[in-house]
């Protein structure tokens, strides 16, 4: 592996370190942790899912996903609805308690979470970080 590749790839372990930490902080007291956040966040913008599915597209275990959805329904902010295709995993779907929690979220991170990069910039790293994802992941697959 390259130096620059190794700089790339500690940068974005760093990065999210960050990110975890500064959403931690944000959120001290919040009954949601940055897991059920990102559960929470792919279900506004995805739409109903079913664990496997959420599992699949986050990259973790079908069995984190379930705990996570556990929690959230536990706290009022998913449930779940049949799920015509499967009778085994059911759809779970945002309340509407859980889509205000997502937008406050969303709203206190957009105040706390600044940065001095610009649109083209956040773009084109955007861009970069998925191509890597994309060919580490394929070369995984081989």
């Amino acid at each position: 592996m390259s130096t620059e590749l190794e700089e790339l790839i500690n940068e974005v372990r760093l990065c999210y370190q960050s990110l975890v930490q500064i959403g931690d902080s944000i959120h001290t007291g919040s009954n949601v942790s940055m897991g059920m956040r990102a559960v929470l966040e792919y279900l506004d913008r995805h739409g109903n899912a079913t664990v496997p599915d959420m599992a699949r597209a986050r990259r973790v275990t079908r069995q984190r996903i379930q705990s996570l959805v556990n929690s959230l329904a536990d706290a009022g902010y998913v449930t779940t609805t049949a799920n015509p295709a499967s009778r085994r995993s059911p759809l779970i779907t945002l309340t509407a308690a859980g889509q205000r929690k997502i937008l406050g979220m969303r709203r206190l991170e957009g105040r706390h979470m600044k940065v001095s990069l610009s649109a083209k910039r956040i773009a084109e790293t955007t861009a970069t970080l998925a191509e890597l994802r994309t060919s580490l992941e394929e070369y995984h697959a081989k």
